[in-house]
């Protein structure tokens, strides 16, 4: 690859690792910490942390559509500055409304960041290694996380501190890309060039885009339990010491990594085969917490399943959409994205819901049998759904 094309892929998986790992899931790692210093009961806790997905299903939209008329330089900057702002108001929180609205305002970066990202990539690096480009972004996420975890040991349980470096940090990325976004990547929404392109864009609903939205859907779903409540597991279920929720945190980021083969395994096994071996995993991470919550081993090892299963599948669900709307990359992105963000929505304040009810082994083992669901239902199109090719008709 080029220098420019590797500026741009290294700005944007810091992009995805600070919006992603730092301003919305790291809300889950620092949880227990804020639960005692603001009063927050489970279900509240799960209502804010669904809060960061609302935003980011607000934010995605709009973002999809903005990339295609002021172009991915710009989107991706005001996303590193919104995550930056939320951080900080975060730090701040000292009533659960201030945290909800900060938590909130974070998870709108999160929306804003892929699309120009998928955006730029395919505007600026050649086709055959878009598909690694934009698995290898995506999986900042995991580097986000990972980073979270030592952060957390040096901040010893002081989250406001801890969210004020990620804001720092996200100021720091803000600069970053607008120095590494190309110009050239920048729409013009006054050319006449970009209108006739814009008018020669297919409508966004594709044929079997509805085996796509029910998957992403039912895998965000059954991920929102263990973003959320699997800190608590550890320390209250467990009982653990924050140290021990920290290292699954670090495990789950560092494991998350192998993500960023994700375009790699799919030309070689196939959409249908990575899809369904992720979400087995991703299954056996959410009981193997909950079955042996105790066993430092069985814990380490479900932080390793999810964090690896987690990014394998939104790579998964990236190039399936960007496939299905290959003159549309923010939207082949989005639509996908939007629909893990509304599972999670479902999913968060659910899991909350059945903690404080009918407690954690419940909660777990129902999510994992969603994860079960989601790969029986539509495994057998997937492949066909991902090579179909992209229709231009409204």
């Amino acid at each position: 690859m080029t220098r420019t094309e590797c500026r741009l892929i290294v700005a944007g998986t810091m992009l995805i690792g600070t919006a992603y790992g730092l301003a919305r899931f790291a809300y889950g790692l620092f949880l227990p910490s804020m639960r005692e210093d603001v009063g927050l009961s489970a279900t509240l806790a799960g209502v804010i942390g669904s809060g960061a997905y609302v935003g980011y299903c607000l934010a995605i939209v709009l973002s999809a559509l903005l990339v295609e008329r002021f172009g991915p330089r710009r989107i991706a900057v005001a996303a590193a500055l919104i995550a930056a702002v939320g951080m900080a108001g975060i730090a701040v929180s000292t009533q659960a409304i201030w945290l909800a609205g900060a938590v909130l305002l974070a998870g709108t970066s999160t929306g804003l960041a892929s699309p120009p990202m998928a955006q730029a990539v395919s505007r600026a690096i050649t086709a055959p290694r878009q598909g690694r480009a934009n698995t290898v972004i995506n999986a900042g996420t995991s580097l986000g996380v990972a980073i979270s975890g030592p952060v957390a040991f040096l901040a010893t349980g002081q989250w406001r501190l801890a969210y004020a470096a990620f804001a720092i940090a996200a100021l720091l990325n803000a600069l970053l890309l607008l120095i590494s976004i190309p110009r050239a990547s920048t729409g013009d929404a006054t050319s006449a060039d970009s209108r006739q392109d814009t008018d020669r864009l297919g409508g966004l609903w594709r044929p079997r885009a509805l085996t796509l939205v029910v998957a992403a859907a039912g895998m965000g779903t059954a991920s929102a339990a263990f973003w959320t409540f699997s800190s608590d597991v550890v320390i209250t279920l467990g009982h653990f010491e924050q140290a021990t929720a920290n290292i699954v945190w670090i495990l789950i980021g560092v494991a998350g990594l192998v993500g960023g083969a994700a375009g790699d395994l799919i030309a070689r096994f196939g959409l249908n085969i990575v899809h369904r071996g992720s979400l087995t995993a991703m299954a056996g991470a959410l009981g193997l917490l909950v079955l042996s919550p105790s066993n430092l081993a069985a814990v380490f090892v479900s932080g390793t399943l999810f964090g690896a299963a987690y990014i394998m599948l939104t790579g998964v669900y990236l190039v399936w959409g960007i496939r299905l709307y290959a003159d549309r990359p923010a939207i082949g992105l989005g639509l996908p994205f939007l629909m893990i963000a509304v599972g999670q929505i479902v999913g968060s304040p659910l899991a909350g819901y059945l903690i404080g009810s009918r407690g954690y082994l419940v909660c777990f083992i129902a999510f994992a049998l969603i994860a079960v669901a989601t790969a029986l239902s539509g495994y057998r199109t997937i492949e066909r759904a991902a090579l179909q090719p992209a229709s231009t008709s409204p």
